[in-house]
């Protein structure tokens, strides 16, 4: 089939098209910085690079498939997402790094997160389930439903444990159910209920550990982790390391940066995880203020043309995906923007298009692609 000029204005939209583009390039010449002096930078890079190959593969697969296609998916989905989460379970595949059990391994080598993914799968389900109340949550069952179906994912995350991929959950559901026409007060309650858990999270884990003698839920580098953002100045030379090299790196780039690859922090080693966790601040040091505000920027375009397709899309289904993609990319630069500067507790949560991780920039591009599959099948105004 032929397509004109109009079909092919219909099928794009190009800000968003630019923004992704801007960020990864933005992304990949961070990388590549950050990189550059580590052993096996190279290789890196040919990494990173591989990931953004396939990533724009399965945008433009995503974004050919009409998205309505899933909408009654709803039990396969919720089959293939816990699958998917339990695969670094299954004997001779997993592999942990950081303290969770959350990676997919062959033969020594590592391919995957297979939780970055399930995030898409989630949103997905989330969608297909609160589009069938029309757009009015009002019931308590309805909500419990709701919340019930989102344990299946959350419970096996935290069994990892990863804690910061569980928040992801939490916020990506939050911001549909908003969204999905969940009541005032039931929303409220609901952020309550996370905040109250949040805060009650450490003196619960604390009387689990003493019953069962042995950690139960969180490990001592997420206890020790969660006491540092309540004292920035605790173990400065331990726990609160990270954030104290993150802190030092960023002010000290200033208005415009040291310089691109110039950054003392990070080419001195001083900066852990440089590339992934705090690429951010990697950006703050080298190119200053006017460069992070650059990423910034880039980053509300982006939210706001999601926000516009959530808007013209043709079905409540629809505007839920893209509620959910917003929620998780605003979300997860929330978090790991705050966390280099000491307003967010440390997490291994990466920076959308920007941190060094195949698994997630395959997972970010991907949903790109639904966001475009979204807009090429939006009502006709």
């Amino acid at each position: 089939m032929r397509i004109g000029d109009d079909g092919f204005r219909r099928l794009m939209n190009v800000p968003l098209l630019v923004s992704v583009a801007l960020l990864v390039l933005y992304g990949s010449v961070m990388v590549q910085s950050a990189t550059s002096g580590m052993a096996g930078g190279g290789g890196m890079f040919y990494r990173h690079l591989f990931g953004l190959g396939l990533g724009f593969v399965l945008l433009v697969v995503a974004w050919l498939i009409d998205y309505s296609k899933f909408a009654g998916w709803i039990g396969p989905l919720i089959f293939l997402n816990a699958f998917l989460i339990l695969s670094p379970r299954i004997p001779g595949l997993g592999a942990t790094a950081k303290g969770a059990t959350s990676w997919l391994e062959i033969a020594g080598v590592r391919l995957f997160q297979p939780s970055e993914p399930a995030k898409l799968v989630t949103i997905v389900i989330m969608a297909a389930v609160i589009a069938q109340y029309k757009g009015r949550i009002e019931q308590p069952r309805d909500v419990a439903k709701i919340l019930g179906i989102l344990a299946i994912p959350l419970g096996l995350i935290l069994l990892q444990p990863d804690l910061g991929t569980g928040l992801v959950f939490v916020a990506i559901t939050m911001g549909m159910l908003l969204v999905g026409g969940l009541k005032v007060k039931w929303f409220v309650a609901f952020g309550l209920t996370v905040v109250l858990g949040l805060g009650l999270l450490l003196p619960i884990d604390a009387g689990l550990d003493a019953m069962a003698g042995k950690d139960v839920a969180l490990k001592e580098y997420q206890k020790n982790r969660l006491l540092v953002f309540v004292d920035s100045s605790r173990d400065p030379k331990g726990a609160g390391y990270n954030l104290a090299q993150s802190k030092i790196a960023i002010g000290s780039g200033g208005l415009s940066g040291q310089g691109l690859g110039s950054g003392t922090q990070g080419n001195l080693n001083f900066l852990p995880e440089r590339h992934t966790d705090f690429i951010f601040s990697v950006l703050g040091e080298e190119l200053g203020f006017l460069g992070a505000a650059l990423l910034l920027g880039l980053y509300l375009v982006l939210m706001i043309t999601a926000l516009e397709i959530s808007v013209q899309s043709k079905d409540l289904f629809g505007s839920l995906i893209a509620a959910g993609l917003i929620s998780m990319w605003a979300f997860q630069v929330l978090e790991n923007v705050g966390m280099t500067i000491g307003l967010m507790p440390i997490t291994g949560i990466p920076l959308p298009f920007m941190s060094f991780g195949s698994s997630a920039m395959i997972t970010n591009l991907a949903g790109t692609g639904m966001l475009l599959s979204v807009w090429a099948r939006r009502r006709r105004t």
